[in-house]
C-alpha cells in the first residue's frame, strides 16, 4: 500500500489549508472531483483517530473529504492548528483535521464552512459526546445528515431519550445502526411459514443496551403485540436475544459466544448463523448509504419505545430482571 502523505499545518488558518489543498491537487497528490460528500467529525483533541479510520474504511465506497473539528484546551491562546493526510491509510478520502484551542474551540462551524466540498452532502458525526439538539448545533446546521452514537454516554437510555425529544428529519444514531443484522434475520424467520401471528415478543439485553429498546420498539411497531424488554448480563454486554411467541410455539434468535447464533423455530430444524457485533465502519459506511431522513428510525425512536413494556415489577427466572 502507498504510504499516507501528510502535511503539517500548525498555527494556521481555513485560506492557508485551502491553498495546500489546492498544491495538493495540482501535483497530482489529491484528486478532489471524485469526492461524492463531506464527513465532518467534532470530537476532541486526542480522540481522532478511531473515528478517522472508520470514515477511511467507509470511503473507498464513499470517497470523501473528512474533516475532523478537535476541541483541545479552552484556556490556551487562540489557535489553529492542521493536518492534511491522502493516500496510503487514508483511503478514498482526503483527511483534514484541524486541532482549535482557546476561544476558537467553540466556533468549528466558522472552520469549516471554508473547508466544505462545493455541491456535495455534508453529514456530520459526533462519535462521542453530542449536542442536546444536533440540528440546531452550528455544525449541524450545515448538515443534510446528523450521526450520534448514545453508546457512548454514561447513561445511553437517557441519552436515547433526549435523541426521541430532540429528533430532526436527518437525525439518526449507531445504536439503530447496529440492529440491522438482527432486524434482518427476525425479518427472514418471520417470513418462513407457517405465517402464525406473534402473539408477544421479549428483548433480553444489557441494563444499558440503546439497540435493545430500538429493537423491542421495532418489533413492538412491526407486529403490534406486547412487546417486553428485559435486563440481563452487564452493562456493556448488549443484545443477548429475541423471543417471538405464538400460537404453535416459539421463535428465538440467541446470541452466543464468538459472534455466533442459533436460531430455532417450531418445526424446524435449529439453525446455527454469524451474529457478530458490527464494526464501526460497517456503521459508518451503512450511514453514508442514506441520502435521506431515516423514517422508520424516527418511527421506532418517538413511537416504538413508548410501545415497550418496561414495568418494574416482574422477575422472569434468576437471571433476568424486567426494567
Amino acid at each position: 500500500m502507498a504510504s499516507t502523505m501528510i502535511i503539517d499545518l500548525p498555527a494556521t488558518d481555513s485560506a492557508r489549508i485551502n491553498r495546500a489543498l489546492v498544491d495538493l491537487r495540482e501535483t497530482g497528490g489529491s484528486v478532489a472531483l471524485g469526492r461524492v460528500l463531506t464527513i465532518a467529525i467534532v470530537t476532541e483533541v486526542g480522540k481522532v483517530e478511531a473515528p478517522i479510520a472508520a470514515a477511511n474504511a467507509a470511503s473507498y465506497e464513499h470517497p470523501c473529504r473528512v474533516i475532523v473539528l478537535a476541541a483541545g484546551d479552552r484556556d490556551r491562546t487562540a489557535q489553529m492548528d492542521a493536518q492534511i493526510r491522502v493516500g496510503g491509510d487514508a483511503g478514498a478520502s482526503e483527511v483534514i483535521v484541524v486541532r482549535l484551542y482557546g476561544e476558537l474551540a467553540d466556533h468549528g462551524a466558522s472552520v469549516l464552512t471554508p473547508l466544505l466540498l462545493p455541491d456535495s452532502p455534508l453529514v456530520a458525526w459526533w462519535p462521542g459526546a453530542a449536542p442536546t439538539v444536533p440540528a440546531t448545533d452550528p455544525v449541524g446546521a450545515l448538515a443534510q445528515r446528523r450521526i450520534t452514537d448514545v453508546d457512548y454516554r454514561i447513561d445511553p437510555l437517557r441519552a436515547l431519550a433526549i435523541r426521541a425529544d430532540s429528533y430532526r428529519p436527518g437525525d439518526t444514531d449507531l445504536s439503530w445502526t447496529r440492529l440491522t443484522t438482527w432486524r434482518g434475520l427476525l425479518a427472514a424467520a418471520l417470513d418462513q411459514p407457517p405465517h402464525a401471528p406473534i402473539t408477544s415478543a421479549e428483548v433480553t439485553a444489557a441494563p444499558d443496551s440503546a439497540s435493545a429498546e430500538l429493537l423491542a420498539g421495532w418489533l413492538a411497531l412491526l407486529l403490534g403485540c406486547q412487546v417486553r424488554r428485559y435486563a440481563a448480563g452487564e452493562a456493556g454486554s448488549g443484545l443477548h436475544s429475541v423471543r417471538l411467541e405464538r400460537a404453535d410455539g416459539t421463535v428465538d434468535l440467541t446470541r452466543g459466544a464468538g459472534g455466533s447464533a442459533t436460531l430455532t423455530a417450531p418445526g424446524q430444524p435449529q439453525r446455527e448463523l454469524a451474529l457478530p457485533r458490527r464494526t464501526l465502519p460497517e456503521c459508518i459506511g451503512e450511514e453514508l448509504r442514506r441520502q435521506g431522513a431515516d423514517e422508520l428510525y424516527a418511527d421506532v425512536l418517538i413511537d416504538g419505545v413508548a410501545l415497550v413494556d418496561h414495568g418494574l415489577s416482574a422477575t422472569s427466572g434468576s437471571e433476568r430482571t424486567m426494567l
